[in-house]
């Protein structure tokens, strides 16, 4: 009977585990705040969907916007709890690279744009990393280059 509900536990977990490792993000909102000759200061917002039903206490999550191959910048969002079968909006600064966004800025082509992080999750006993990767539409890449 206890290995049974060992069994059941563990088969469960992993299901869990399985459902976070399809952890969809996305860009849903990026605003130019300021340039200056450090770099563009973007005020963006990406989302976080669970496919989980266990609520997620996400940690430190880093993440880099490449274009074309060429990493843009990076940002760092703070820790945050998903919602089982949820999803949650989190704010996040991120500092572009002038040079490489002023390539494709002035371009009509609309670049390859991909976000690719780790996020850390905090479970009861353990904690483990999962990476994300996020290619956005064309027109979300267009408007995340303009800051539109």
């Amino acid at each position: 009977m206890i290995i049974a509900i060992i069994g059941a536990v563990g088969a469960f977990g992993y299901i869990q585990y399985v459902s976070v490792t399809h952890l969809h993000v996305a860009i849903v909102d990026s605003k130019i705040v300021e340039r200056t000759n450090d770099g563009t200061l973007y005020n963006m917002q990406l989302e976080f969907k669970n496919p989980s039903l266990m609520i997620l206490n996400v940690g430190k999550t880093d993440f880099v916007i490449s274009v074309e191959g060429q990493d843009l910048g990076s940002g760092t969002l703070e820790p945050s709890t998903i919602p089982a079968m949820g999803n949650t909006v989190e704010k996040a600064p991120f500092l572009a690279d002038n040079a490489i966004l002023d390539k494709y800025n002035k371009n009509d082509n609309v670049p390859s744009v991909k976000l690719t992080g780790t996020t850390k999750y905090d479970f009861l006993v353990a904690s483990i990393n999962i990476p994300f990767t996020y290619y956005p539409t064309q027109d979300e890449a267009s408007a995340f280059i303009h800051g539109t």
